[in-house]
């Protein structure tokens, strides 16, 4: 499979039974007896943005600085979300790597995301990482 066949569609992104089996995997990382809460609180949460996004218009997102804004959880939990996401990404590349021969992994890990974030290429946020920490 060549690199362009690895990229997602639109029609992956709109694949609810593909986000329900990534959602359910990331789930397993969570300590069993949480999953419940996190999964209500997550449901909390996008039901109070769906308000906020129905209100003003889609794309557009009013972010609330008040004077109580280091008290979000954001904020309060920065560090162990960092690291959570750090342990996300760590054991999905290794689920792609052992589920696929290397040059397959790489051409999946490395593929330009047309849906991605900034330049939408893994790489371009690895290549000026320190060496020894690979």
């Amino acid at each position: 499979m060549s690199k362009r066949d690895w990229r997602e569609t639109d029609e992956d992104v709109e694949n609810v039974e593909a986000w329900v089996e990534i959602v359910y995997d990331l789930l397993d990382l969570v300590p069993e007896d949480h999953r419940a809460e996190v999964l209500a609180a997550c449901s909390k949460k996008e039901e109070a943005d769906r308000e906020e996004r129905e209100r003003t218009g889609p794309g557009f997102s009013v972010m609330k600085l008040d004077e109580n804004w280091r008290d979000g959880p954001g904020v309060r939990h920065w560090n162990a979300i960092e690291r959570l996401k750090s342990l996300i990404v760590q054991v999905f590349v290794r689920q792609i790597r052992n589920n696929h021969h290397p040059r397959d992994a790489a051409d999946i890990l490395f593929v330009e995301h047309p849906h991605g974030d900034g330049s939408g290429s893994l790489g371009d946020y690895l290549d000026d990482l320190p060496r020894s920490r690979r």
